[in-house]
């Protein structure tokens, strides 16, 4: 009888065993089908693309209201001019000239004339709700900013000192890239402030009081609050449109960790990209575009694999320290040619932007990520997460190589 009884003691301890291994193998099915899914989904979103958020073109505008002028000082990327005039003009245009002649380090190959087209269909200043014609086109020239060329234009407008105010409509190159941005300092009188012209927001308005012959600009607020405000917005759009830094910062958290070293993790990285950004926008410290994004690539690529290959990951917070040296680099790119006199308030809300976008992607990342991990099927995840990271970093670190180069 006793030994019926362990008999039957053996076998309900064999069928709970057997049930626990079930679950377990289907807990771990179901782990793999939702890695599956997770690398389906991230596949969608990347859509295996070159990070276009951080290869978007940029321009820098300085306008200065005085005396019934208005003159504008405008930098626009030169591709993107060689690219519009080839398909205007009937001809082929190369950044080094036409014709087989390349101009001096510094000139431009194309004339006021050939460029007042091209200022004409993307440039408005309005007065009174009229079109104010466009004067003169001087100082043309080409300059380099982090290893990019720019074509700079002097143009110049007359306004009506009696008008109640006057609009600038800013529509370069938005049909050609969508993410195009344009960062303008704008100085009438004793007013001033910096805004960015994005293709949600072309126009800008300013507001001419009469006597003395001088437009001032005025506005509802004040300008170095419209410039710190611009600047925030600008900072949390460009993180969480950054498919780049946010797939670094994916790779960063998902390997386990103890959760004191997500917060050196976080901090490394914040306190390493905001030396850089201070030190390249206020033209300290300046790598060129071909290296910095070729290798913020490469950073997401090697983090990916580290956590494909270690079992046990120790002292990430050097790693995210290093990397966020070149993160911030790529950040700075927005912030170089940045004019006026709320540089430095530009400088201090862009970054603030940056991490105030970045805490809330931690906020809500880091507690599905804890969740998934108390599941033993985890695991499955973050291989199949980090192994579609990888192959995106380094299909980016390429095309980003190769673009450079042509």
């Amino acid at each position: 009888m006793y030994s019926n009884d362990n008999k039957v003691r053996t076998e309900c301890v064999s069928g709970a065993g057997g049930n626990l291994q079930a679950k377990r193998g289907k807990a771990a099915l179901g782990f793999r089908w939702l890695a599956a899914a997770a690398l389906l989904l991230l596949s969608a979103f990347i859509r295996v693309e070159p990070a276009s958020a951080h290869m978007n073109t940029f321009g820098y505008s300085s306008i200065q209201i005085d005396a019934g002028k208005l003159n504008y000082g405008l930098y626009l990327d030169a591709q993107e001019v060689a690219q519009w005039m080839d398909v205007h003009s009937g001809g082929v245009f190369i950044l080094g000239g036409s014709g087989g002649e390349r101009p001096a380090e510094g000139e431009a190959a194309w004339t006021a004339e050939e460029l007042r087209p091209l200022v004409q269909q993307y440039l408005t200043v309005k007065e009174g709700g009229r079109p104010v014609p466009l004067g003169s086109i001087d100082g043309i020239s080409v300059e380099d900013k982090s290893g990019i060329p720019y074509l700079y234009m002097d143009l110049a407008y007359e306004l009506n000192d009696t008008a109640d105010g006057y609009t600038i409509d800013y529509g370069f190159f938005f049909d050609m890239d969508i993410n195009h941005q344009n960062f303008a300092s704008i100085r009438s009188g004793e007013s001033s402030q910096n805004i960015v012209f994005t293709n949600d927001r072309r126009e800008f308005f300013g507001r001419a009081a009469a006597g003395e012959g001088a437009a001032a600009a005025t506005v509802e607020v004040p300008g170095w609050l419209v410039t710190a405000w611009e600047y925030v917005v600008i900072g949390v759009e460009h993180i969480w449109g950054g498919i780049d830094h946010l797939l670094f910062i994916l790779a960063l958290v998902m390997a386990r960790q103890q959760k004191w070293d997500y917060v050196k993790v976080i901090t490394a990285f914040t306190a390493g990209h905001s030396l850089t950004i201070a030190l390249a926008a206020l033209d300290i410290v300046n790598l060129p575009a071909a290296f910095v994004e070729p290798v913020i690539a490469l950073s997401i690529a090697y983090v990916a694999i580290e956590n494909l290959i270690r079992k046990q990951i120790n002292r990430r917070w050097i790693v995210a320290m290093l990397f966020g040296l070149i993160h911030g680099f790529g950040f700075a790119q927005v912030l170089q040619g940045v004019q006026g006199e709320h540089l430095l308030l530009s400088l201090f809300s862009f970054n603030l932007g940056v991490e105030l976008g970045q805490l809330v992607v931690l906020a809500v990342l880091l507690p599905v990520l804890f969740c998934l991990r108390r599941h033993a099927g985890y695991r499955y995840v973050n291989l199949a997460a980090s192994g579609a990271v990888t192959a995106v970093a380094l299909f980016w670190t390429v095309t980003r190589v190769t673009e450079f180069i042509a």
